[in-house]
């Protein structure tokens, strides 16, 4: 099944016809099950012209981020991969390597036809970096389609950056993949150890497959083996290359994790008539909140924090506090009508008028292991009163499903990012 060729390229330079020509070819490595050592699925990569300048994966997404061309090279490459599995009538699964910002944007319309042939005829397994922590939008936005569509979704290059593990509970991820850093060796003891203890934490909560990646030797086997995956990929079994004519399939079958359900618009609605709820007063409000902060600041495994904040401003103390949250790591979102300046680190996001979300004040802080949210709402008996002091409808909860999903409605506001921030394909 041949990819469409653009119209021709008006640069008249190599990168330029790559693209226009669709100079790309995909190769397959094999991933299998450490249990019987068959094949599982395969995973597509990407070569450039043999010999040109850009033959390698790294120097031709290098040079799509510079010119902006990400995008196109990602559907370039998807396109190819696909259309190669299809000729070759592949049975087992297919991992693919997807920008999450590829899916906001429509393929060129030369592709169309062929990416939605594969998508139909296909078992796509949609493979996502926990790299891309500062556009978690995009992220939620790119699984929730792919799910839509059947695909499931793998988490890639887990461990090279153990702060952005938070992100495997808002992803939910079929298979979550170690990063060939962990297998070989090459991290320290304490990070290695504290990535796959939060790994094979998530993995126990929703049954996920670990798949280890990098696996070259029989140390390297048995180091996967002792991180719990029962998934390899690595030249043990293959190098990249076409794909084989037969394939002797492994009994594992990927599994399918439940996504969490989405009907609820606020924190607020997702919680209140699933955990109790308190009325207080601001005076109590306001110190609840502060620890949240203080966990947020302090506990070393906070990965995510979000918070709303009444005025257009942040006072001077809240602007401090989420400055050396930021500061920690921690990725920092606060939500605010017309939200300006919030200060270094923090992500602002404005709340339009109207929006509930404006009645609603919020704290979440989310990590690999620790996860919390306070959530209140004005008392409705308080609303329009002259009282001295408002009262509030407040829960409390630590229950992690609760507090991700809380999340993903704060989430769903953060408008996406520009395009540009991709990753190579090796």
């Amino acid at each position: 099944m041949p990819v469409p060729a653009a119209v021709p390229a008006v640069q008249d330079d190599e990168f330029s016809r790559i693209l226009a020509e669709r100079a790309v070819t995909p190769v397959f490595q094999p991933i299998v099950s450490l249990d019987d050592g068959l094949t599982v699925g395969f995973e597509a990569l990407v070569r450039g012209p043999e010999g040109s300048r850009f033959a390698t994966p790294d120097a031709l997404f290098a040079e799509a981020e510079r010119r902006g061309a990400v995008v196109e090279l990602d559907w370039i490459c998807g396109s190819a991969a696909c259309a190669a599995a299809l000729d070759a009538g592949l049975d087992v699964p297919l991992f693919l390597n997807v920008e999450p910002e590829t899916f906001g944007t429509p393929p060129p319309p030369e592709l169309a036809d062929a990416f939605a042939q594969a998508a139909g005829r296909l078992d796509l397994v949609i493979e996502v970096t926990e790299r891309v922590v500062r556009d978690p939008a995009s992220l939620i936005r790119s699984v929730v389609g792919a799910r839509r569509a059947r695909s499931r979704i793998a988490l890639d290059d887990v461990g090279v950056d153990p702060a952005s593990l938070g992100m495997m509970a808002l992803v939910r991820p079929d298979v979550i993949k170690l990063d060939r850093s962990l297998v070989q060796g090459r991290s320290a003891e304490w990070a290695q150890a504290f990535v796959v203890n939060a790994v094979l934490t998530e993995a126990g909560r929703t049954g996920a497959a670990v798949l280890a990646e990098g696996i070259e030797t029989s140390e390297h086997l048995g180091t996967a083996r002792g991180m719990g995956a029962r998934l390899g990929q690595g030249w043990l079994f293959g190098r990249p290359g076409p794909l084989p004519a037969t394939v002797v399939r492994s009994a594992f079958s990927l599994p399918r994790v439940a996504e969490l359900p989405s009907g609820s618009v606020t924190p607020f609605g997702v919680v209140e008539d699933r955990v109790p709820i308190a009325e207080v007063t601001d005076q109590m409000l306001v110190p609840i909140g502060r620890l949240l902060e203080q966990m947020a600041l302090r506990t070393d495994d906070a990965t995510m924090f979000f918070a709303t904040v009444p005025d257009r401003q942040i006072d001077g103390e809240t602007r401090l506090t989420f400055n050396h949250i930021a500061r920690r790591g921690v990725t920092v979102t606060a939500y605010g009508p017309e939200l300006v300046e919030p200060g270094t680190g923090i992500q602002a996001v404005s709340v339009p008028t109207g929006d509930p979300l404006t009645a609603e004040r919020v704290v979440i802080v989310i990590g690999s292991y620790f996860a919390a949210a306070l959530v209140a709402r004005t008392h409705p008996a308080a609303e329009g009163a002259a009282a001295a002091e408002p009262t509030y409808d407040i829960a409390l909860t630590y229950d992690r499903l609760l507090v991700i999903e809380a999340a993903r409605t704060l989430i769903d506001r953060i408008p996406p990012l520009p395009h540009g921030f991709g990753h190579p394909r090796v």
